[in-house]
């Protein structure tokens, strides 16, 4: 589910059209926009308290009698309805065999990149301090 909610939109759209068996989905929950409680715990007590909220989509659909959910931070519908119809198809093995060269390995590969380019963008801001400690070198 993280790969396909993280997946680029295009990919999913790309991955939609060429997809026959997309064409009998049904819908059973939105897609709609609602917000979660980010809960978190504090690292000495562990204590647990509540963080914030955060927008969500979500979409319930259902295809050849196997139910897919999607959940995505946001307020995108269309990925929301996207996801849950790949991870319906998924459930299939041989779905999966013909969707993972397809869809999962391109997403997986393109969410890194983007990774490692939010990485490299955060490390040239980075700021280094010189401290006694270290005898005045950077890390």
């Amino acid at each position: 589910m993280g790969v396909l909610a993280r997946a680029p939109i295009d990919l999913l759209r790309a991955s939609f059209e060429d997809c026959p068996q997309c064409a009998d989905v049904r819908r059973l929950v939105g897609p709609e926009i609602g917000l979660i409680q980010l809960r978190a715990k504090t690292p000495v007590t562990k204590t647990a308290f509540h963080l914030g909220e955060a927008t969500v989509s979500r979409c319930v659909v259902e295809l050849a009698g196997r139910r897919g959910y999607g959940v995505v931070l946001g307020s995108d519908l269309e990925r929301a309805e996207l996801v849950a119809v790949f991870d319906a198809l998924l459930q299939d093995p041989q779905m999966y065999g013909e969707l993972r060269p397809k869809l999962l390995q391109p997403a997986e590969s393109a969410i890194s990149v983007s990774r490692q380019r939010r990485a490299n963008t955060a490390q040239a801001t980075a700021a280094h301090f010189f401290t006694a400690a270290r005898g005045g070198k950077t890390p």
